[in-house]
């Protein structure tokens, strides 16, 4: 048996198979993501809402997108949304349109802990 066969037949597939586990660990492992529901409520506001916009952002960089339209005159509903979050803080940037057409923007610092539901309230900031 040559070097050659002894590295084709022995050595290269316990390499391979060690180089195919340490990607796939590396994949796993890579970034832990946290699952939290995001709850705006509008309050008595809600009737003046039209359409909402909110974006997730963290370490600098947007992280997750949301946004909802009411149909005709309508009321907007309830409104969640669900998001895989690299960290656990980060901040919530809205952008709220009323039905008379001016839109209102607003930020908020959030902390999310894995399966929590963190509730918005914005009655305050669309009055």
């Amino acid at each position: 048996m040559t070097k050659y066969d002894l590295f084709r037949r022995r050595i290269a597939p316990i390499a391979f198979a060690l180089a195919l586990g340490f990607i796939a660990y590396d994949t796993c492992n890579k970034q832990q993501r946290t699952s939290a529901t995001i709850v705006i409520d509008y309050g008595a506001a809600e009737r003046d809402v039209h359409a909402i916009e909110a974006d997730v952002w963290m370490n600098n960089e947007q992280v997750s997108q949301f946004h909802r339209e009411a149909q005709g005159d309508a009321l907007i509903g309830k409104t969640q949304f669900k998001a895989s979050l690299p960290d656990t803080d980060g901040e919530l940037r809205i952008d709220v349109e009323l039905a008379n057409g001016e839109h209102r923007k607003t930020s908020r610092a959030i902390h999310v802990a894995e399966g929590a539901s963190v509730t918005i309230q914005l009655e305050r900031d669309l009055r």
